[in-house]
C-alpha cells in the first residue's frame, strides 16, 4: 500500500516564513465532487486529513465556467485564505501571473509545475500507470484496435494517452490507438454525452477496449463499452465495480494520498518550492486487480504485467513524458 511516510520523506522541505498559524486551506471544485472521479479522490483527502486533526477545509464548488472558477479563487485569495489549491492548474494558462498577484499566500498545484517561490506542484506520473493500462488493454483486445477518450487536447492529457499507447505497443507493435478528445467547452467533463458518443464511433471503427481519462464524463464511456460487450478502462480511482466484468481496470492515482500530505506539510508551516512527482516506485499509480475484473485478466495477464511494472521501476523500460518530450516513441520488449 501507498505509504504516506514514505511520501512525506521524498519532499526535500524548505522552512518559509509563513507559519501554521496562517493555515486556512481552501479547495475549489469545479462541478459536483460526486460527479467527477478526480475531484473524489481530491475529497478523500481532504476527508482523512479533517478525521485525523479536526481541523476543517473550506470546500466550494462552483458551475463549470472556467471564469466562474477563477473568480471564485480570486475571492478566497483577496480574502488572505492560505493554502489555496489549484486542481486544474493544466486548464489555467494566466496562472503565473495569477500567483505573483499574491506572494504572501500558499498555491497548491496538482499535476502542473510552475517554478515560482510560492507554489508547490505535485505530479503524479500518470504515464507510467497508463503504460500498464495499454499493456494489459493490448493482451485483452481480440481486434487489435484500442481507443482513447479525453476531453481537452493539453500536453496533460496527452501524456495519459502517450504512456497508453507506448504500454499498447510495448506488447503488440502492430496494434491501433484510436483517439479522439472532445473539445473544450462549459461543462465538457461532465459531457457523458458526447463522450459515449465517441466510444460507440470508436467501436463501430472495431475497437474493444477504450480507456477514457474523461473526468465525470467518464463513466459513460464505461457503460456504453458494457452496453456493446466491449471493455472499458477507468481512471483516477476504482471504477471496476460499475459495470463488473465490463471495466478490463482502472488507472489509479493515489490524489487523495497526496493532498492529505499536502494538507499535513502546509499544517506544520513546511513548504517545498518546485515540485515533486511520484510514479510507480512510490506506488502513487498503478492499475486494480479485484473481484470485479478477475474473469477478465488471467494469472498469466497479470504476471506480464507485474514483470513490466518492476523494469518501469528498475529503468530498464523508459516510459516517455509527453510534457517533457511531445513524442510518443514506440517500445521494443
Amino acid at each position: 500500500m501507498f505509504n504516506l511516510l514514505v511520501m512525506v520523506a521524498v519532499f526535500v522541505l524548505l522552512p518559509v516564513s509563513s507559519n501554521a498559524e496562517d493555515f486556512n486551506p481552501v479547495l475549489v471544485y469545479q462541478g459536483k465532487i460526486e460527479k467527477n472521479s478526480f475531484s473524489v479522490a481530491i475529497h478523500k483527502g481532504v476527508e482523512r486529513f479533517e478525521a485525523n486533526t479536526g481541523e476543517k477545509c473550506t470546500e466550494v464548488e462552483v458551475g463549470m465556467s472556467f471564469k466562474e472558477y477563477i473568480d471564485t479563487i480570486t475571492k478566497y485569495a483577496d480574502e488572505g485564505y492560505s493554502p489555496i489549491f489549484l486542481m486544474y492548474g493544466n486548464h489555467f494558462p494566466n496562472m503565473v501571473p495569477f500567483v505573483r498577484k499574491y506572494p504572501a499566500t500558499r498555491f497548491i498545484v496538482l499535476d502542473t509545475v510552475r517554478d515560482e517561490p510560492n507554489v508547490y506542484s505535485f505530479v503524479l506520473a500518470d504515464h507510467e500507470g497508463a503504460f500498464l493500462a495499454g499493456a494489459l488493454a493490448a493482451m485483452a483486445s481480440k481486434s487489435g484496435k484500442l481507443g482513447f477518450i479525453s476531453i481537452v487536447d493539453t500536453g496533460f492529457q496527452r501524456r495519459f494517452l502517450c504512456g497508453y499507447s507506448q504500454g499498447a505497443k510495448y506488447i503488440n507493435p502492430d496494434i491501433v490507438v484510436l483517439e479522439v478528445f472532445t473539445g473544450s467547452y462549459d461543462g465538457a467533463w461532465f459531457d457523458g454525452n458526447a463522450t459515449a458518443h465517441m466510444a460507440d464511433k470508436m467501436m463501430d471503427q472495431g475497437a474493444d477496449v477504450i480507456f477514457q481519462a474523461a473526468g465525470g464524463a467518464g463513466p459513460a464511456v464505461l457503460k456504453a463499452c458494457a452496453e456493446r460487450g466491449k471493455l472499458g478502462i477507468g481512471v483516477d480511482i476504482n471504477q471496476n465495480g460499475l459495470y463488473p466484468d465490463s471495466v478490463l481496470t482502472s488507472m489509479v492515482k493515489h490524489t487523495d494520498k497526496a493532498v492529505y500530505a499536502a494538507l499535513m506539510l502546509a499544517r506544520r508551516g513546511i513548504w517545498r518550492d518546485n515540485y515533486k512527482r511520484l510514479g510507480l516506485e512510490q506506488e502513487a499509480v498503478g492499475i486494480v486487480f479485484d473481484a470485479h475484473n478477475e474473469k477478465l485478466v488471467t494469472q498469466e495477464m497479470r504476471n506480464r504485467i507485474e514483470n513490466i511494472r518492476r523494469k518501469i521501476v528498475l529503468g530498464e523500460i523508459t516510459v516517455n513524458e509527453y510534457t517533457e518530450d511531445p513524442t510518443c516513441p514506440s517500445h521494443d520488449k
